[in-house]
């Protein structure tokens, strides 16, 4: 049977069960014999908690479009098992001794899903829709580095004047301003995958709307996708260079947003993957199907001054940071494995080549919990903005959203006397676009970089960052950020230092933002799947080497 149509008819059914009419492993013998039949085809079923949203790698941005992303389309470099670039379509690529040209050499075997030869030009197609001002995606930045293609960005060059060559169908040059020793890890997210100009062209403004109106590159091919739609296929890329690794046929996705269906459905054997938040952690602790892995990602809680002219000052968010009592939030309220971050870093995205040490623990702690001196700056922020103030919180809907919204508003408004804080709860697809628009006053969102390249946080509240929602603007950050990502190729370990005083202004002298934690995930697994692993970037996981046994 397809797994696709039982999980359609069960959420139907199962939407109307509580948790407690369930057990662990009580399928019945249909089920047993279904989940047989499945492994043998060698099919499993897997939910995210949210629809994908645009599958044009130069426009995506959400976790769980890109955790798609990932299985659908490689680029010159992928990550292995253990979060390390290794070559994809390239099958090799020349540094130059100052560490500023690539030339990447692409496989005689790389094809795209239709079965056309994947040329040099994909890449130069691609990396320009990129940067190019008609086109641009909101990661351009990721090229920065890439001779002129910020001032093309910028507005203030040509397109053709990017930093980037193909002199053949196999060979792909790339032009950097300054070394940049973590350039392999840029390469090997989705984001910089290629592009088929002739198939993009033609398909114009339906580009990327449905599955039919894609190539792919990646170990999986998308069917059954249109837009916003919650059900989807992957199905094995017959064209992929790689694909005797490939043991997964077929892999059905599904958005459900309850987590209580979704566990159901595990219990059920309908499904073999589900997310969970703490409040479930706790009762599946000793469940062999539990798998929790600690994000190198942080939550945040984010300022918009254009929204509410409060937030201009400095004490009104100084004293919102310092009231936050992070470790209770980590460990009391979610309960998932989180732990509490002062900064804007998480633990393990970066470490010093040359001492090894993190960059969190370099950089030290900012606006730690501190009732007192949290009052000390209500009382100040008072003094200019009057004895009341009313915020909206922009939270996800879901359970965690929910829990975290509640918990600040309870915490700021018994600490900031004349604080009221209203809760906002949207749908995670509609809350990104509320931030996109700059629709919100305070906002709990997250970032989790698709490689270890620090820039990809600091740029978040770059003066003109797409990402800068709220409108932070501050030259001497701006500064010290470019500054810092245009290492010198004889001193890789030099932008540690410019970077921790990005991050003082941000978090210590601006108060731009209040880190609250570091994430984890948590997983219900069917243990007939093995193989799947848990990148340390971008996705949530990935199934290349995935297999049922």
């Amino acid at each position: 049977m397809k797994r696709k149509k039982s999980i359609l008819v069960a959420t139907g059914i199962l939407a109307a069960l509580t948790l407690a009419g369930c057990t662990s492993g009580g399928a019945t013998s249909k089920s047993a014999s279904s989940a047989t039949k499945q492994a043998a085809k060698q099919e499993i079923s897997v939910s995210f908690p949210a629809p994908l949203s645009t599958l044009d790698t130069t426009q995506t941005t959400d976790k769980v479009t890109f955790t798609v992303v990932q299985h659908l389309f490689e680029g010159l470099y992928r990550f292995d098992d253990k979060s390390q670039p290794v070559p994809a379509l390239a099958q090799k690529v020349a540094i130059s001794k100052d560490g500023k040209t690539y030339t990447f050499t692409l496989r005689d075997d790389a094809k795209w899903s239709n079965g056309e030869k994947v040329t040099a030009n994909d890449f130069l197609f691609a990396w320009k829709r990129l940067v190019n001002p008609q086109t641009m995606g909101p990661n351009a930045y990721l090229l920065d580095n890439v001779i002129n293609s910020q001032d093309i960005r910028e507005g203030k060059k040509a397109i053709d004047e990017i930093g980037l060559k193909a002199p053949d169908e196999k060979t792909f040059e790339v032009q950097l301003k300054q070394a940049q020793p973590s350039f392999l890890s840029v390469v090997s997210i989705g984001w910089l995958a290629p592009q088929n100009e002739k198939f993009v062209t033609e398909k114009k403004d339906n580009y990327a709307r449905t599955s039919e109106d894609l190539l792919y590159t990646g170990p999986f091919e998308l069917k059954d996708w249109k837009q916003t739609g919650d059900e989807w296929t992957l199905v094995k890329n017959d064209a992929y260079y790689d694909k005797k690794d490939v043991k997964l046929a077929e892999v059905h996705g599904s958005t459900i947003k309850e987590e209580n269906t979704g566990i159901q459905l595990v219990d059920s054997g309908e499904l073999d993957l589900q997310r969970i938040s703490g409040q479930y952690v706790e009762q599946f602790k000793n469940d062999p199907r539990l798998t929790t892995e600690k994000d190198v990602a942080n939550q945040f809680l984010d300022f918009n001054k254009k929204a509410n002219k409060a937030l201009e000052n400095v004490h009104v968010r100084k004293a919102i940071a310092l009231a936050i009592n992070k470790e209770q939030l980590a460990k009391n309220v979610l309960n998932d494995g989180a732990t509490p971050l002062n900064g804007l870093i998480p633990t393990g995205l970066y470490k010093n080549p040359e001492t090894n040490e993190d960059f969190r623990k370099y950089s030290g702690d900012y606006n730690t919990y501190d009732t007192k001196a949290a009052k000390s700056e209500w009382d100040k922020a008072k003094a200019v903005i009057g004895d009341e103030l009313k915020l909206k919180l922009l939270v996800t809907d879901d359970d965690n959203g929910e829990k975290i919204g509640e918990y600040l508003q309870s915490q700021l408004q018994e600490t900031l006397p004349g604080l009221k804080i209203t809760i906002n709860k949207q749908p995670k697809v509609n809350l990104n676009q509320s931030r996109t628009d700059g629709n919100y006053e305070l906002s709990v969102s997250g970032w989790i970089a698709g490689s270890s390249e620090l820039d990809s946080y600091f740029n978040l509240y770059k003066t003109g960052s797409s990402y800068n929602y709220g409108g932070y603007d501050s030259k001497s950050y701006t500064d010290l950020v470019e500054k810092a990502r245009t290492v010198d190729a004889n001193d890789p370990t030099a932008f540690f230092k410019d970077y921790k005083e990005a991050e003082k202004i941000l978090l210590d002298q601006d108060a731009a933002q209040v880190p609250l934690y570091q994430s984890a995930s948590n997983y219900l697994i069917n243990q007939k799947v093995k193989g799947i692993v848990f990148h340390a970037y971008g996705d949530y996981f990935n199934l290349r080497t995935a297999s049922v046994k």
